[in-house]
């Protein structure tokens, strides 16, 4: 009884550790472009089972009967891919995607990523990039005398030029997911595919479910701070607690063992 009690207590502290490290991951992103919050579950461990439930005994089925758990662990640690605030931005080349879907850009090692930041700069060769360099999957190239791009909603991309006229130089295509929490994430604010997230489903926006794409703004995270700061507490006082518990059992067991002895 007590070594289950023992375990209980470490698999509390340790899932606690868990929630607590989500959790501040949110904090530390809540002004990261695109940053889709994590979200932990849990879910309670193995039974050591004393009486079965409804084993009948002396002729009468009982109504329950005695189960001793074994603690808690971490079930999955998912995004919430709820729409993030659409501000207005400085940046020339931002883009906010309103509803599903994502940007797709080129990894280093030539996979695909995807993204929803939207927080584009042009390199050398007139081509959007992330901030890290990772090129947009696309047909722009944006003249060097651009002062800004508009998006249309079929997706077509027009460079508004510093003598005053207007060019269109591509068409801007997006990526959504039937399960988007199956998603993993790399870092750089940047997902890959995995099978959980099921068949890229790409297009222009607007069609086959996919969201619409704004120019000059830029979606923020959907980091919810006051949540995440009851979260943080949740989770100090489900660590203090199952210290204390902890504490207590060791005593239990040292008194015990005084008692045999």
């Amino acid at each position: 009884m007590l070594a289950s009690a023992i375990t209980s207590s470490a698999s509390g502290i340790r899932a606690a550790s868990t929630y607590l490290d989500v959790t501040s991951n949110n904090i530390a992103n809540s002004d990261t472009p695109g940053y889709k919050t994590g979200q932990i579950t849990f879910q309670d461990q193995l039974y050591r089972t004393a009486d079965p439930v409804g084993a009948p005994t002396t002729g009468v089925t009982p109504p329950s009967g005695t189960q001793i758990g074994s603690g808690v662990a971490v079930d999955a640690i998912s995004g919430k891919f709820t729409q993030g605030a659409a501000l207005e931005s400085t940046g020339r080349f931002d883009l906010a995607i309103q509803g599903d879907g994502f940007f797709q850009v080129i990894l280093p090692d030539g996979s695909t990523g995807y993204t929803r930041a939207g927080n584009f700069v042009t390199d050398n060769t007139g081509q959007l990039v992330t901030p890290q360099g990772y090129r947009l999957v696309s047909d722009l190239i944006v003249p060097a005398n651009t002062t800004a791009i508009t998006v249309a909603p079929d997706g077509t991309v027009s460079a508004a030029l510093d003598n005053g006229t207007a060019q269109v130089i591509g068409q801007v295509t997006l990526t959504r997911f039937v399960n988007p929490g199956g998603l993993s994430r790399s870092g750089d604010n940047v997902y890959t595919a995995t099978p959980a997230a099921g068949d890229a489903i790409n297009g222009a926006p607007n069609t086959n479910g996919i969201g619409s794409v704004e120019s000059g703004r830029l979606e923020q995270s959907n980091v919810e701070l006051s949540n995440e700061l009851v979260n943080l507490i949740v989770a100090q006082q489900a660590f203090r607690f199952n210290t204390q518990a902890l504490q207590l059992e060791s005593q239990v067991l040292q008194v015990t063992t005084d008692l045999i002895r």
